[in-house]
């Protein structure tokens, strides 16, 4: 499988990454080398490859247990900014729906 340049814009826009020309060509060969390998290990034989897991063994569970380790107080001491109680943080989002 190959890859375009076109792909790895599309995919770099998709990101929010802006790239160079250059950088643009050298992720288009280094993605196409990568695929390059997943190609050779789908190609690997592994039909006399026996599995790791033993199904003999149990699954271990712990008890699921609530506990509180922090207060609220010991928790917004470390928060840059503080509003009512929560997390302030700053606004990523437009005001246009749609």
């Amino acid at each position: 499988m190959t890859i375009s340049q076109e792909t790895v814009q599309h995919v770099a826009k998709l990101a929010r990454l802006e790239l160079t020309p250059e950088e643009s060509e050298r992720y288009t060969q280094d993605l196409g080398k990568i695929l390059a390998l997943v190609e050779e290990l789908n190609q690997v034989d592994l039909s006399q490859v026996e599995l790791g897991m033993d199904s003999s063994t149990p699954t271990v569970f712990r008890e699921d247990k609530a506990v509180r380790e922090f207060s609220r107080e010991e928790l917004m001491a470390n928060a840059p900014h503080e509003e009512d109680g929560f997390f302030r943080v700053p606004k990523i989002l437009g005001d246009t729906a749609g």
